[in-house]
């Protein structure tokens, strides 16, 4: 039997627009904290999920985030978010051990933690370190930059 049959099952999520360095450290982390033989999977945002969360629509569309994400050798598997924003339909399509967050998702971990509590679920919540400098461990900070160099270049 293959050995990534024996690994816990790592749920990490997101938008990956503009998938940037602090994105592959995220996911390597994530995947690290499911131990020997984990396996990762990324549910990637909807466009409207995106949306209806930050109040812009992503830059990228969701299948090339998809495939973007999909692409990196530490992600086993990458799956769009329901239509409708469905955590639980989420978790019992994939049945995670972990379910890992990122450094700026306090208020994700919470929520996610309430519902696994109300469902009767065990399923372990990690929250992940920031990596890198300000401005670049960001897709909005990446924006911003371009943004600026933009503007004063005339």
């Amino acid at each position: 039997m293959n050995q990534l049959t024996h690994g816990k099952v790592v749920l990490a999520t997101g938008a990956f627009d503009l998938l940037h360095f602090g994105h592959v450290r995220f996911l390597e982390a994530s995947k690290r904290r499911g131990g020997p033989g984990a396996k990762l999977i990324v549910v990637v945002a909807r466009d409207k999920t995106v949306l209806n969360r930050k109040g812009r629509m992503p830059i990228l569309p969701e299948d090339q985030r998809r495939e973007l994400v999909g692409s990196l050798r530490v992600v086993d598997k990458a799956i769009l978010g329901h239509t409708r924003l469905d955590l639980l339909g989420v978790l019992r399509e994939v049945r995670p051990d972990i379910i890992s967050v990122g450094y700026d998702q306090k208020q994700i971990k919470a929520s996610v933690e309430k519902l696994l509590r109300e469902q009767g679920l065990h399923v372990r919540v990690v929250q992940i370190a920031k990596f890198g400098p300000n401005g670049l461990n960001s897709s909005t900070g990446i924006k911003q930059r371009v943004a600026r160099r933009w503007t004063n270049r005339g």
